[in-house]
């Protein structure tokens, strides 16, 4: 999710030696490597689909068996008041980082991710566009997504943070608003709040049940593509005029053709296929374009983006081979 800013600390404080105490109690067998094999990351799931050990973003959201067995873990996710999807304990080994990405499919462009350090040390970085700072113990913060951003360890030890995606809500988005407003003269920042281990607090965690369409609504579908065209169209001389107009012919008209689709089947199945096919015409004119178009904003390949938030997540069905697309080739 695009931000005001890089980093955004909230006002929010947790008991990291109690954290640190029930992550140290999982089994081995808890931690599993990171879906896209960086070296020296792993993690262990806390809430997924089905409370299985996944990494998926897309299905019904349950506490898998090692969030059950952390009670501080769980009451820190509910102190935010959000409806949660995957989260996680990401773990980072010494000598390692996440390396240098952004974030730009469909779950991203709603989503923000929380972050709270549970064992970690004064080294540890934690890059985002041309911003670097230390997210120390028990601290909460959100970070800019859509910008690119990478974490360094250079110590010797494994660094852990529980990561969190969630949509948030009114009060999680008037908290955030409240610390950037602190910005102001004349303003005050919010006070701190603790959150202390309750041995007799056991609350519900709001799961995701519904986070990926069937078929994408038309309007959805628009505000997503129009948000992506705004961003092409402020590169500027970045990009070959000509070929930025294709582009966004391109993606209207596909918007336009979906909402028509729309307006005579809704959402039935028996109409995917027809979904599946416009969707797949459009794929074939992004490859055919013989340019990748950089955006302003994170210098990302315009087609791609197109592909990630839309294409992806647009019916159902999947697209095959997805990641051997390339775009300008």
């Amino acid at each position: 999710m695009k931000l005001p800013r890089e980093f955004i600390r909230l006002p929010l404080t947790f008991d990291a030696e109690r954290m640190a105490a029930e992550v140290a109690d999982l089994p081995a067998q808890a931690w599993q490597a990171h879906p896209l094999n960086y070296s020296g990351n792993s993690a262990v799931p806390l809430v997924s689909v089905n409370g299985e050990a996944n990494d998926f973003f897309a299905g019904p959201m349950a506490e898998t068996p090692w969030l059950k067995r952390s009670p501080y873990l769980r009451q820190m996710l509910a102190s935010f008041g959000v409806v949660f999807g995957r989260s996680r304990l990401m773990g980072l080994a010494g000598g390692s980082e996440v390396p240098l990405h952004c974030d730009i499919n469909y779950h991203w462009f709603s989503r923000v991710r929380i972050h709270v350090p549970i064992v970690t040390w004064p080294d540890v970085r934690f890059h985002c566009h041309d911003q670097a700072i230390h997210m120390a113990a028990g601290e909460a913060w959100i970070f800019d997504n859509w910008k690119v951003h990478r974490v360094v360890n250079p110590t010797s030890g494994l660094r852990v943070h529980l990561v969190a995606d969630t949509l948030g809500s009114s009060s999680f988005w008037n908290l955030v608003d409240d610390v950037l407003a602190a910005d102001q003269p004349g303003s005050e920042a919010p006070a701190m709040r603790q959150v202390p281990f309750d041995d007799s607090s056991l609350p519900e965690l709001l799961l995701e049940q519904v986070n990926t369409p069937d078929v994408m609504h038309p309007s959805e579908a628009n505000n997503l593509t129009e948000d992506l065209i705004r961003d092409l169209e402020a590169s500027g001389d970045q990009n070959p005029p000509i070929q930025v107009r294709s582009f966004v012919r391109a993606v209207r008209a596909f918007c336009q053709d979906w909402t028509a689709l729309w307006a005579r089947f809704g959402d039935a199945r028996e109409a995917w296929p027809q979904y599946e096919q416009r969707r797949d015409a459009l794929l074939r004119e992004l490859v055919a374009m013989r340019k990748p178009l950089v955006l302003a904003s994170n210098e990302r390949v315009a087609q791609k983006v197109m592909l990630s938030r839309v294409l992806v997540a647009c019916v159902h069905r999947p697209l095959p081979g997805m990641n051997e697309i390339q775009f300008g080739g």
